[in-house]
């Protein structure tokens, strides 16, 4: 008897032992790796360099593509659902169990006295098909997550696109507003010594003089516009705010693109057409895996190993069982039925909708494109043109005597104006075309997937 209570004691403590030796193991095998430190690597020395010295826009894409936040999130989240989707498509854990049958109530710790100790697996295997549904459910969503963040790739793009024409317009205003102050300075001396020969007045003086505060006051306020586009560039590249940024290169204007051929292939460029054809298709494989839990069982298999320490026979057996659900007795499977179907026919509904919206953007951003660029040829081919010529014989012939300050401050003024139009309609175009390329699925994120 002192034996059979040593064996029976000695399978008790082996199975628990076994038990918490595997669970361990597992999950140090399972454990994730440290998560990488929160901050991103900072840009290389040569870009930080290049940066600084000028603006251009293939750089600042490629940095802010690499450091973007909101680019790093999607990424992560695309590579999360992945390792989700290869987990959906395993088995049920395997199960290990222990039980004990006639212990003595009198003497509960003498296993050596009772009928029965049984120390077994089980493992349980979903209605056939429905885990490969499950799984295909789960590749459709990583599919999907991955096309969210390649949407967000093409928003970043297009935003700094965007940020860099109106950092491009900020600087050029700048600029003209300060050549504008030495041209109005010269106009005000010019004015001063028509005063003094008797050809002008004091009056123009003051008016020109007026005109020069005001023009500071404006190089003031685009300075201001200059810095903020200059902040949200640095933003998008994870650059410090105030970190050094060059002057932009020129803006080029680009072709007119073929709008019917952007529209042919807008459902393969679009990811958002693409993601929501993923939606379609894991709401198709979540109803298969539905019907199938609803018409077939799960089955469950075990053994077990039994020491029998009080039979006179014989104290080692063994012992199988099979069990399966009947999920035909219960109706929660026709309602999972129902919302499947549903959620299918949502998806779908979705998934047209969403190509209606892609179509009406892409629309929408070419008729901006065309517009902007009917402003930019009228501006920069017929007005810039008139109103140099204004300006000029105008100053000619108040440097004669001829003329007064109004008319010189109005064709100073509208020059000035005409050169603005035509900084604010490139820059503009520039964006109108960024958001074309967008709507389009065009624009560039050195991404191909």
């Amino acid at each position: 008897m002192r034996l059979a209570r040593t064996v029976s004691t000695s399978i008790f403590a082996l199975t628990l032992g076994m038990t918490f030796r595997a669970f361990a193991e597992s999950e140090r095998a399972d454990a994730p790796a440290p998560p990488p430190a929160p901050g991103r690597p900072a840009a290389s020395a040569t870009d930080e360099a290049e940066l600084a010295r000028s603006a251009r826009l293939e750089t600042i894409l490629r940095v802010a593509l690499d450091r973007n936040r909101d680019v790093a999130e999607n990424d992560a989240r695309a590579r999360a659902a992945e390792a989700r989707g290869d987990a959906a498509g395993r088995l049920p854990d395997l199960e290990a169990k222990y039980e004990q049958w006639g212990v003595p109530l009198a003497r509960p710790y003498a296993l050596g006295e009772a009928n029965t100790l049984m120390a077994g697996v089980r493992q349980t295997f979903p209605a056939w098909g429905s885990l490969d549904a499950r799984g295909r459910a789960a590749a459709e969503e990583a599919a999907s997550t991955k096309d969210a963040a390649r949407a967000r790739r093409q928003d970043i793009a297009a935003q700094v696109r965007r940020a860099y024409a109106s950092y491009y317009g900020a600087d050029q205003e700048v600029h003209l507003h300060l050549e504008h102050v030495g041209l109005t300075a010269r106009v005000l001396e010019l004015a001063r010594l028509n005063q003094r020969t008797g050809h002008g007045s004091l009056q123009d003086v003051l008016r020109l003089e007026l005109e020069l505060t005001r023009l500071h006051t404006d190089v003031a306020r685009i300075e201001r516009q200059q810095r903020s586009s200059r902040a949200l560039l640095n933003a998008l590249m994870d650059r410090p705010f105030d970190a050094p940024l060059g002057p932009p290169e020129d803006l080029t204007v680009t072709p007119t693109r073929d709008i019917a051929a952007l529209e042919k292939g807008i459902d393969t460029h679009r990811p958002e057409v693409v993601a929501a054809a993923h939606g379609v298709r894991r709401s198709e494989a979540l109803l298969d895996g539905t019907r199938r839990s609803a018409e077939l069982p799960n089955l469950m298999v075990g053994l077990d190993y039994w020491y029998m320490p009080t039979f006179p026979d014989f104290h080692h057996a063994y012992g199988a069982m099979v069990a399966i659900n009947l999920p035909w007795l219960s109706g929660r499977h026709a309602a999972e039925k129902r919302e499947a179907e549903e959620t299918v026919l949502a998806e779908r509904h979705a998934l047209e909708s969403t190509k209606n919206t892609v179509r009406y953007q892409l629309r929408d951003a070419a008729a901006r494109v065309d517009s902007a660029r009917q402003s930019f040829t009228i501006i920069d081919q017929d007005l810039l043109a008139q109103a140099k010529r204004s300006l000029e014989a105008t100053q000619a012939a108040y440097a004669t005597g001829q003329g007064d300050a109004i008319g010189l401050l109005d064709a100073l003024r509208s020059y000035l104006q005409v050169r603005i139009e035509r900084v604010r309609a490139l820059a503009e175009l520039a964006s109108s075309e960024a958001d074309l390329e967008r709507a389009a699925g065009t624009v560039a994120t050195g991404d191909d997937r």
